[in-house]
């Protein structure tokens, strides 16, 4: 559908507000009891998250996390501590990049007893659950709603081609302020206190899936009862820290980190960017983010229906709305950047677009035509040759011919169709919905005649489709992937304003 952002996918599929409580969130504590070399006893799960009146948690934000803060490019105390907007986000990201920068990584082997946040604290390092229960603890300390706070204890599975590895692992879960929940991996961009060994595949995509989650208040189940029942029973006494970070830092590096690079971006800014693109359904190769999700659709985020103009001003109004309160709007430059690579990936610019130097001109919304040696033509002759009638339309909308369609757009950049009525070329698109207000306008229509988005979409890295073979296919992606990239990197150094 997009771009590829992202190697984590199948987030959406889980219920993150929990789905059956656990009344008896008791468990064996790993650790004897004071005064004891052997013996464990019965903790709440509960207690490792400290309530959000916590002193300790409290006088490490006021003192640690503030001077913390004080160097961190584009951040501010008086942001964190506020209740504008953006501010709970913030806190996210920031006390995300504390703990990822001052808690070391410890690699861990058997039953580990788990911290409690005051000890690593003291300790300045734990392995994933430790780190996990820190970031959790001060994200409530903080003034962040439990509500919008999970511990996930769970699955990391690593995919390497069609094989998978599974991998014990435990994280955070945090809903933003937009209402979508996003990972916080405990286990990424760590500091090590040993280094991981050399020459490690990467997997090529992963997938979190969560069998117990829990905040201050509740412990809920997250598979089918089953699981959870028998001789093979899933228990909450385990190992959960066995996950390789270095798997965990791979899988969530996205086309930001090439287009974002130290010199322009601070990294805590690019990781907190870097959380809002994650995967869907159940195609590895389908990566999307927040805005590809079926509820949410509209195609002028992503230039789809032929929507150019219209895309391009949600781009330049998110922009410039960036520009005016950089960390407070991370999100809406998320959004632009996501827009801005649909362009390349979607519309017929790729085939049309000035060549410079080997390389597609970035594109110039206020100015079209200077960066279009001639205007677009889809008639014989043309490598878009949407007279050639080996293209579909949407026969529910429009009625038209090949020639009638090519005549229609001539001139324009175009995009594929996606989500019409009664045009459905897959599940993900029969579940996606172009919103009332566009179907309804009287020139809607005319969008039936347009090439279908698989017909003519440039989004992976490898493939071929109605407009262009296998071998055509790949440069064009090259090409525009690069235009992206570099598109994507001038809007951040042209709007961020700290």
């Amino acid at each position: 559908m997009c771009i590829e952002n992202s190697r984590v996918h199948r987030l959406r599929r889980w219920n993150w507000d929990g789905e059956r409580i656990i009344h008896e969130s008791i468990v064996p504590s790993s650790r004897p009891v004071v005064g004891q070399l052997t013996g464990g006893y019965d903790i709440d799960v509960r207690e490792f998250l400290v309530s959000e009146k916590n002193a300790t948690m409290h006088r490490t934000l006021e003192k640690d996390v503030k001077k913390f803060i004080s160097k961190l490019e584009g951040a501010t105390w008086e942001l964190f501590s506020s209740r504008e907007s953006g501010s709970f986000d913030m806190r996210a990201n920031v006390i995300t990049q504390f703990v990822s920068e001052k808690i070391k990584y410890r690699v861990t082997t058997g039953l580990d007893p788990w911290q409690f946040p005051d000890e690593t604290l003291k300790l300045r390092s734990g392995d994933c659950e430790d780190r996990a229960l820190l970031i959790a603890s001060l994200l409530l300390a903080s003034g962040i709603s439990s509500f919008n706070v999970r511990v996930a204890l769970g699955t990391f599975r690593a995919w390497f081609g069609k094989k998978h590895e599974d991998f014990d692992h435990v994280w955070v879960m945090y809903k933003d302020e937009a209402g979508k929940w996003q990972v916080i991996e405990p286990a990424a961009h760590t500091t090590f206190s040993e280094k991981p060994a050399k020459n490690t595949r990467m997997p090529d995509t992963a997938e979190y899936i969560p069998y117990f989650i829990f905040n201050d208040v509740h412990l809920w189940t997250m598979q089918n009862s089953a699981l959870y029942e028998g001789k093979g029973a899933i228990k909450l006494k385990r190992n959960w820290s066995k996950l390789n970070p270095k798997f965990a830092g791979w899988v969530h590096k996205t086309i930001l980190n090439e287009a974002l690079t130290p010199d322009i971006c601070p990294d805590w800014v690019l990781k907190a960017l870097n959380r809002h693109f994650t995967s869907f359904l159940w195609k590895r190769s389908l990566t999307v983010d927040d805005v590809d999700l079926p509820g949410s659709y509209d195609p002028k985020d992503h230039f789809d229906n032929g929507y150019i103009e219209e895309g391009w001003k949600k781009v330049s109004d998110r922009l410039s709305q960036f520009q005016k309160g950089s960390i407070q709007n991370l999100d809406l430059f998320h959004q632009a950047a996501h827009g801005i690579g649909d362009f390349y990936a979607h519309s017929s610019y790729g085939e049309f677009g000035a060549i410079q130097n080997g390389k597609l001109a970035l594109y110039n919304s206020d100015n079209p035509s200077s960066t279009l040696p001639q205007p677009p033509d889809y008639e014989a002759g043309s490598g878009f040759n949407i007279a050639s009638g080996k293209f579909s339309t949407n026969t529910a909308l429009w009625k038209g011919n090949a020639q009638a369609a090519s005549a229609l757009w001539k001139g324009k950049l175009i995009s594929g169709r996606y989500a019409q009525k009664m045009d459905s070329h897959g599940i993900t698109e029969a579940i996606t919905f172009i919103p009332a207000s566009l179907t309804k306008d009287k020139n809607f229509a005319l969008r039936g005649s347009l090439p279908h988005h698989n017909e003519i979409a440039v989004d992976e890295d490898t493939g071929s489709n109605t407009l262009y073979a296998a071998s055509k296919f790949a440069a064009q992606y090259k090409l525009r992937k690069d235009a992206a990239v570099r598109h994507i990197r001038k809007a951040f150094i042209e709007n961020w304003k700290p």
